[in-house]
């Protein structure tokens, strides 16, 4: 196992395989392959899965190749770390038990490579949104969680979801790049603060939008997406930094 680490954050897979989504994946798919042949380790930032819930023992059929390509790395020897974001917080034991992945419900502070890296997806980090605050501490709740896997059918929920995460792009499309970068600012102030608790590293996503940010010797990372940008971070076991994985057949914003 080198000292060197993939970020991916956003990914969000879809329910509804198209051919875009297929195509989406072979890239996908393709950047994973690369992480197993430099014996990396792979960290996922949070909407991995544009919707992932599980019901004891049923998990969506539309991700049996993602769950088998992902127990490929863990095989070959990848760690792959995995930490939950809004689109697939409720994350049971499936794919810790059964493919290998570390989960992680919680934000949290890793150790890799002799440095801090401090890991939120992202959301809930604007202090300025009091409606989605609101909205979290219900959805992620326990008596809400019970509640949804044993009222609502699979079905229902994924039809649910489906309608969710159009709404959802639909808002995320009306934000403007000034949008983004005012989010993003308020996020320093966030990651100054895990600086000073002792964080080397400070990576996040959620905002769709790639950026790297040096404070003196530490660094902040917001990945961006697979969507749009396609982009990653990479650590060289010195250095942390923000690269694009170029696509073949599918249109790629520039990075900022």
């Amino acid at each position: 196992m080198k000292n060197t680490a993939y970020f991916l954050s956003d990914v969000h897979l879809r329910i509804q395989v198209d051919d875009v989504e297929r195509e989406r994946r072979k890239e996908l798919f393709l950047l994973l392959d690369h992480i197993k042949a430099e014996q990396a380790t792979l960290f996922i930032v949070g909407d991995w899965f544009d919707f992932y819930f599980e019901y004891g023992h049923v998990v969506s059929h539309a991700y049996l190749d993602v769950f088998s390509k992902m127990k490929e790395l863990v095989d070959a020897g990848i760690q792959i770390h995995f930490f939950g974001g809004n689109h697939d917080y409720w994350i049971g034991p499936f794919l810790s038990e059964n493919i290998g992945v570390k989960i992680y419900t919680k934000p949290a502070t890793i150790e890799f490579a002799d440095k801090k890296f401090y890991f939120n997806h992202g959301d809930g980090l604007d202090p300025d949104d009091v409606g989605y605050h609101r909205l979290r501490s219900v959805i992620q709740h326990p008596l809400f969680i019970w509640s949804f896997k044993w009222l609502i059918h699979p079905n229902a929920s994924h039809w649910i979801a489906n309608r969710l995460s159009r709404g959802s792009r639909k808002k995320y499309g009306k934000e403007t790049i000034v949008d983004k970068l005012n989010l993003i600012r308020k996020n320093y102030d966030f990651a100054e603060d895990r600086f000073a608790e002792g964080a080397d590293f400070v990576v996040t996503g959620h905002i769709h939008y790639p950026k790297l940010k040096m404070f003196d010797d530490r660094v902040f990372l917001t990945i961006g997406d697979f969507l749009n940008y396609f982009s990653y971070g990479y650590f060289d076991g010195v250095n942390l930094s923000l690269k694009q994985w170029q696509v073949k057949q599918l249109e790629q914003r520039e990075l900022p």
